[in-house]
């Protein structure tokens, strides 16, 4: 594609700078790739306390005023370039200068709509005072969702953003963003769109809803996801919404990051191996043992998972399979993070009901990460839904064979395995229920301990899968190119 574009990517999270998952990992990624493809891409994003903290910025905007109903907020605007790409952080310090993102550690903070409604406001008059005309603004999930709202509601008469096409992904459509209705005032929440194809939302605004409705093209982060998102069951109770745009909603897989997920250059393990040498593989995985304090077997299977312990990562099911997995087989689990108290307790007392077969550290670790990547000989995806999912495909890199469920990325992305010719990258399986959790890994044990032969092939086709952002960043470039069409059409 020749033409190259002027992109605002905006994002409430961005990996360097502030992270809580995934979502971070694409607001660096994409742009990254993007820039790679020669357009010219901003970020912009809070100045939280600890970007403030960590890093050097200089200032692009000494006051910027941002309307917020009947006044005006007032704040500065920092900057760094970050591998060639200018990062501009919004600082106000009312709204963002805290120790966590969107909660106390408890609760939500309650001005919420206020701070994120600020932010996809703000990042409209940041490009008018940098005399920046963007092609594209690209908005992530509902913490940038107004702004698709706010550009085509408040500036359709400015000649400078008049033409700019809105773009909204969605990384996770089980948080939409949903506030007291009587933020519409502050939030400059036309009446007219406090409705239900709009904001409204059983007397509540919803973000995400209102820029569905409002973006030029939507996107989520996997065609299957996509599909999901367009059911009754797997829509987020968003249904109508999504299917009032199906013909501008679209499936795009995330890329993987290969500078950093790659067992041939990671220096995060205890040895680098590949697929023609697969031997540091096996220190790895003693090393991974040793870790966790469990025997050092090389004759038993590892599986591991690296997971924010939630529901959505089916541990409503996943638990009790676990502990009949750790009975009835020769095994061992590893498992690496953090989330709900009731499934650290649940998990804490499997290791010390297991204490030679499983190993729980409660925290994130990127390092550990890397070590059960490296280590495992299988990696558990249970999840109940998973917009597009990374840690498959890093486990695929590193040959770690994963064992999911078949939903939105993951069956992008995993081949089931062939037991009449060992083909396939991984296990996969339909419902979300203990036994056929119980079931799959079974399987999964039963091919590694006696089809050793195709356990092997599988992970030497596992290694050669490739998802990095160059395939990914040709088909936004084409869901940019659509939404600029449709903006010049003047259709809503």
């Amino acid at each position: 594609m020749s033409k190259k574009y002027k992109i605002i990517f905006t994002i409430s999270e961005c990996n360097g700078f502030a992270k809580t998952g995934g979502l971070a990992d694409v607001g660096m990624s994409l742009p990254l790739a993007l820039k790679e493809h020669g357009h010219d891409v901003r970020i912009v994003i809070p100045f939280y306390r600890g970007v403030s903290r960590n890093y050097n910025t200089m200032t692009a905007v000494h006051s910027l005023g941002v309307p917020m109903g009947d006044h005006e907020a007032w704040c500065s605007v920092r900057y760094l370039i970050e591998e060639g790409v200018p990062v501009y952080f919004i600082e106000h310090n009312g709204f963002f200068d805290r120790d966590r993102i969107y909660d106390d550690g408890n609760y939500e903070y309650g001005d919420n709509a206020l701070r994120f409604g600020f932010l996809s406001r703000a990042v409209l008059q940041l490009c008018k005072v940098l005399h920046f005309m963007p092609d594209i603004i690209h908005c992530n999930d509902w913490q940038t969702a107004m702004t698709p709202y706010y550009l085509k509601e408040y500036e359709r008469d400015n000649y400078f953003l008049s033409k700019t096409a809105s773009v909204l992904t969605i990384h996770n459509a089980a948080f939409q963003g949903k506030f007291w209705g009587g933020f519409a005032g502050p939030l400059a929440i036309a009446h007219k769109d406090m409705v239900s194809d709009c904001f409204e939302d059983f007397g509540m605004i919803n973000f995400l809803k209102g820029g569905i409705a409002y973006a030029d093209k939507i996107n989520a982060v996997s065609p299957g996801y996509a599909e999901e998102l367009t059911t009754y069951v797997g829509s987020h109770g968003l249904h109508d919404s999504f299917m009032r745009r199906q013909q501008d909603f679209s499936g795009i897989l995330n890329g993987c990051d290969y500078h950093i997920w790659d067992p041939e250059i990671d220096h995060l393990i205890p040895a680098q191996f590949s697929l023609d040498d697969l031997s540091g593989k096996k220190l790895c995985k003693k090393m991974l043992q040793k870790s966790f304090n469990l025997p050092q077997l090389s004759h038993t299977p590892v599986i591991g998972i690296v997971s924010r312990l939630t529901q959505q990562k089916g541990f409503d099911y996943t638990l009790s399979a676990m502990r009949d997995i750790l009975i009835n087989n020769d095994v061992q689990v590893v498992i690496l993070g953090a989330g709900e108290s009731w499934i650290q307790d649940a998990l804490h007392g499997l290791a010390w009901e297991f204490p030679e077969k499983c190993g729980v550290t409660i925290r994130y670790s990127e390092e550990v990460a890397h070590y059960i990547e490296a280590g495992s000989d299988m990696f558990l995806m249970p999840s109940l839904f998973e917009p597009c999912g990374l840690n498959q495909m890093y486990s695929l890199k590193y040959g770690t064979l994963p064992i999911v469920r078949a939903v939105g990325g993951l069956k992008n992305t995993v081949e089931h395995y062939n037991i009449l010719d060992g083909s396939g990258t991984g296990f996969v399986f339909q419902l979300p229920t203990s036994g056929d959790v119980v079931q799959c890994v079974n399987f999964a044990l039963e091919t590694y301990h006696k089809r050793p032969t195709h356990f092997q092939k599988m992970i030497h086709q596992a290694m050669q899968q490739h998802f990095d952002w160059r395939s990914s960043t040709i088909k936004y470039e084409e869901l940019y190119e659509s939404a600029i069409k449709k903006r010049q059409s003047g259709s809503r």
